[in-house]
């Protein structure tokens, strides 16, 4: 009996140890031997590792085409001591784009070619074969199946085929191509939205649901609006969400994102009013009826000189008190403690934890508001936010996976290029 409670203490410890560990750590662990393996992949594990590093730091980044334009890491929670696009091989991202991104996992997309979908810290990568259908070649996102504890348990890859306003302006219809990593094929959705979209532009992707907007828009004509859909639901029509702001009447002196944090759809605003420097954050509320509402979090002055050229770049993704702006004067970011306060230029020497692509954001800034449509109605800004979340388990794949050349669809970073150190 002494040697049996022996044995459990021994693996109690083991486990308690293991779980202090980062993820990337952990996932080697799991080759050591079926005991562990099993151990790892338990729910208590799980929990037992997100409750130990819920207050830990996690990586995450601003993409925008073949660039990551700001980087945050020194990741705790997975152990990255070096920018996330440093961990994807060059043979997945040399020719091709950053497309979407959601719960951990990116895709990487280029015109009439293969996507992949992938985790570049776990090094798993899966492709995505084209569509077989012509002309198919607009990625409006990635969207996630998750379980209670927001687990991804599989992901759906979602391209355009083509966006037909109806020529009274009443109403937009959406020809949809759909792939799943469940069934691992392409099949066609049409939706249905009550509003009049021209354009969409880069999406959010929450919960499996995704949101977009329009490009561009003039707010005196039309009013800004969200289209957002859940594409694990069997309904074939579009949410339409109104912005908070849609009834205001507007100067041109803000400028506006839309962003994510802590699980919900974030708008930022900008704005010279009176004569003071104002900064307003609204989170997006949904109800059990999935009902939207806009709740505002802040609006409060701003210790900058001129509020009208700064642009609301993201939120962070666990602590909606932080918004990050970019000076178009100055070329710099600020880090914005709303709930103290505080304001701080990021990019400086000491601090080594945030890598910032200069000349990129700046050209990057330059052409977003360089249009006289922009400077009079405000485009959205939206880039694509990599984030990794506190647990990530294996890449779903198609069951058909396992019965083919898995070397054709599956790709391990172990196996392949990596980037030059930076």
């Amino acid at each position: 009996m002494e040697t049996s409670n022996s044995t459990n203490v021994s693996e109690a410890m083991v486990i308690e140890i293991l779980a202090r560990l980062p993820l990337r750590s952990i996932s080697r662990f799991k080759l050591v031997c079926k005991t562990w393996k099993l151990a790892i992949e338990s729910v208590y594990f799980r929990r037992l590792f997100v409750s130990l590093h819920q207050n830990s730091s996690s990586s995450w980044s601003l993409l925008c085409g073949k660039k990551e334009l700001i980087n945050l890491h020194g990741c705790e929670t997975w152990g990255l001591p070096k920018s996330l696009a440093s961990y994807f091989p060059n043979t997945v991202t040399g020719n091709l784009c950053y497309a979407a991104s959601s719960s951990g996992l990116v895709l990487m997309h280029r015109s009439n070619e293969a996507s992949y979908v992938g985790n570049p810290v776990l090094q798993q990568w899966l492709r995505i074969p084209v569509p077989p259908y012509p002309y198919v070649t607009i990625v409006l996102g990635l969207v996630m199946r998750l379980d209670e504890d927001g687990i991804v348990l599989g992901f759906k890859v979602v391209k355009l085929a083509s966006l037909v306003p109806r020529r009274d302006e009443s109403s937009t219809c959406l020809c949809l191509c759909l792939y799943s990593s469940e069934t691992g094929i392409w099949t066609c959705k049409r939706l249905h939205c009550p509003r009049y979209f021209t354009s969409l532009s880069s999406p959010m992707s929450l919960n499996g649901t995704l949101y977009l907007s329009q490009t561009s828009f003039d707010l005196a004509a039309q009013p800004g609006a969200l289209m957002a859909h859940d594409f694990y639901s069997e309904s074939d029509l579009c949410r339409v969400i109104l912005l908070p702001d849609h009834n205001l009447n507007h100067n041109r002196d803000f400028k506006r994102g839309l962003t994510t944090s802590r699980g919900s759809v974030m708008y930022i605003k900008t704005l010279a009013q009176q004569g003071d420097n104002l900064l307003k954050v609204w989170r997006l509320m949904i109800n059990d009826s999935e009902d939207e509402s806009w709740q505002i979090l802040w609006e409060i002055h701003v210790p900058f000189d001129d509020i009208r050229y700064y642009v609301p770049m993201a939120m962070h993704p666990f602590d909606d008190n932080i918004v990050y702006l970019w000076s178009q004067e100055n070329n710099y970011l600020v880090s914005c403690n709303l709930r103290r306060q505080t304001y701080k230029i990021l990019g400086d020497d000491d601090h080594q934890d945030c890598y910032i692509n200069q000349s990129i954001c700046e050209k990057y800034m330059d052409r977003t508001f360089r249009s006289s449509s922009a400077r009079e109605y405000g485009v959205l800004v939206k880039l694509l936010q990599f984030v990794l979340p506190q647990w990530m388990e294996s890449l779903p794949r198609p069951p058909q996976v396992d019965m083919i050349d898995t070397t054709s669809m599956l790709f391990h970073i172990s196996s392949l290029p990596r980037k030059e150190e930076e």
